[in-house]
């Protein structure tokens, strides 16, 4: 029997739904249990996701990037960025340049990769799990300074983690196509400036749009019709004109959040039909690993995990001890940072599409490899960061 397209969706559906479940009593996070179980039905083991339906899915990952980068841009409030201070935002700024240094620097000088390609790992390595963070925050109702901190920093790490990747993933196709010929370097920059500007500009003409037609809105259906249509809107003309989608929907999610304080009812509407979507998203990249792939990434998985763990450690203690923070901050903060899921992959599937070739299936094992990594120990970090802060008691 041909499986078809519609039959791996039922598959993924059907086999996501109790596989989370079962998943759950073990207390392994639900993005783990969707990127292990599509690598079980990937085209490298049982093959209930061809390799065709992958190929063809380029189209619905780019909807559900949109989507995540579009709920990110919700952290950039400007009520939010006052509320939290300007010592989280210190403390997060800095725990997000290291690990970007780190990487780029570990894999490139030590493993002798290709700058690009280090390049790329290390702003894949900025990204965090709020969702594991503050699971572990409530189920252990922890209660303090260091909790409230940490939950400040998780709430705009992710949208750090997006813009330096946007201006990772330019500066580096311009490298990957023109090497380190003087010339070439500096028409390939000027056109991924022209890119980021562009997305920047497109995000921000689409709120303006957007803000002046929605006085036409009034049901709870039309909202959602009207959200899904405009981002689509930015979706599309981001890849027809050549930008950044990720920094697109981002600026557009940033642009409506500060611009009306009623638009948060938008990211309400898309909330109500993310999880479906999602499960197919993290499912897919799963499957879309490739097994033989995995045998010659390890070494430069293993010293991804190692230079990430040490930025984020080191970046919170430097990013602490200059905005004066408490020393139970400066000291564990960092292993609350480890946790990394959704905003990492969906970093990595787009390295892969914008990279191609032997690297770009490289890039995305390193990371898929090291997320099901970080979403394993993250969450029993975090725990023991905040038993060391007094949050939580032992």
């Amino acid at each position: 029997m041909t499986i078809n397209p519609i039959l791996s969706l039922a598959v993924i559906f059907i086999l996501g739904f109790f596989f989370s479940r079962i998943i759950k009593k073990i207390k392994i996070p639900t993005i783990t249990a969707y990127i292990v179980l599509g690598i079980l039905l990937s085209p490298s083991l049982f093959n209930l996701i061809p390799e065709n339906f992958l190929s063809t899915s380029n189209f619905f990952s780019q909807i559900v990037l949109g989507m995540i980068a579009f709920s990110l841009g919700e952290s950039f409030s400007l009520v939010t960025l006052r509320r939290i201070g300007r010592s989280v935002i210190g403390i997060s700024i800095s725990a997000s340049l290291f690990p970007w240094v780190l990487i780029t620097a570990g894999c490139w000088v030590i493993f002798n990769q290709p700058f690009y390609v280090a390049f790329i790992l290390g702003a894949i390595g900025v990204a965090t799990d709020p969702a594991a963070t503050v699971m572990v925050t409530q189920e252990y109702k922890a209660k303090g300074r260091f909790t409230e901190t940490l939950l400040g920093i998780v709430a705009i790490d992710d949208a750090w983690a997006l813009v330096i990747f946007g201006l990772s993933l330019a500066i580096a196709k311009s490298l990957a196509t023109a090497g380190w010929d003087t010339l070439g370097v500096f028409k390939d920059s000027f056109r991924a400036l022209l890119e980021i500007g562009g997305s920047f500009l497109l995000g921000g003409v689409v709120v303006i749009v957007f803000n002046k037609l929605s006085y036409f809105v009034n049901t709870v259906k039309e909202r959602l019709i009207y959200i899904l249509g405009f981002l689509s809107l930015v979706i599309g003309l981001s890849i027809s004109f050549h930008f950044s989608v990720l920094l697109s929907c981002m600026v557009f999610g940033a642009g409506l959040t500060n611009s009306n304080k009623e638009n948060f009812q938008f990211f309400d509407s898309l909330r109500e039909i993310d999880t479906p979507l999602y499960l197919i998203f993290f499912v897919l990249a799963g499957a879309s690993l490739k097994i033989s792939c995995l045998g010659a990434a390890i070494t430069l998985t293993s010293a991804f995990i190692f230079f990430r763990i040490l930025g984020k450690i080191a970046g919170a203690f430097l990013g602490a001890a200059a905005v004066g923070a408490a020393p139970a901050i400066k000291k564990y903060m960092g292993l609350a940072l480890i946790p990394q899921a959704g905003v990492a992959l969906a970093c990595g599937l787009v390295a892969k599409h914008a990279i191609g070739g032997d690297w770009g299936d490289k890039i995305l094992t390193i990371t898929i490899a090291s997320t099901v990594v970080f979403e394993l120990i993250g969450p029993w970090a975090a725990k023991f960061s905040l038993i060391k802060a007094k949050d939580i008691k032992e």
